[in-house]
């Protein structure tokens, strides 16, 4: 359907139209993380958001039969995260404490003094997000996930100039509360 191969040249995309139990397992191990911090935008409980990953993974087993590959298996899911927490924020218009956006390790030659600045700086900057307003936390979170404008405008339905916008009002907002920290 316009691009060679035709719609199911993804050989993912093959095995979603069977709504296969072992790759959706597979899709939310591989992207648990993306799918976590993109639901950490919407809902600061983890407790909550364990709840909003189950919907997310309902959400993916129903809408994988209707994957065709038009769009990224990340972009995808991200869609979907995204979907379920925004409506989570409209049924529930609450919050809680937020989990850091950086979950890598560090590495076992840093010394803790550089550990802890460096914890220290990301907590900073969680909370600085945290503060953002919804439009532009939605967009700082999928760009923190080195999405592309054009992923995120497929993500979050909008156009690729809101997105531009969005960000760009987020850095300075963030360079001005980050410098003041």
């Amino acid at each position: 359907m316009g691009h060679r191969g035709g719609p199911f040249r993804d050989p993912l995309a093959r095995l979603a139209m069977n709504a296969d139990p072992d790759l959706l397992t597979h899709l939310l191990e591989s992207h648990r993380g993306m799918v976590d911090r993109i639901l950490s935008t919407y809902e600061r409980s983890e407790s909550a958001r364990e709840d909003l990953h189950q919907d997310v993974a309902v959400a993916l087993w129903r809408g994988m039969p209707g994957f065709r590959g038009d769009a990224s298996h990340r972009t995808f899911i991200a869609r979907i995260a995204h979907n379920i927490g925004a409506g989570h924020v409209r049924r529930v218009m609450r919050g809680g404490d937020r989990m850091p956006l950086d979950e890598e390790h560090p590495s076992e030659d840093v010394g803790p003094d550089r550990i802890a600045s460096e914890a220290s700086i990301r907590e900073a900057l969680s909370r600085a997000i945290e503060r953002l307003p919804l439009s532009q936390r939605q967009v700082v979170s999928l760009r923190l996930e080195d999405f592309s404008h054009t992923e995120i405008t497929e993500t979050l339905g909008i156009g690729e100039g809101a997105v531009t916008v969005r960000l760009h009002r987020a850095r300075q907002t963030l360079s001005l509360w980050m410098h003041r920290a």
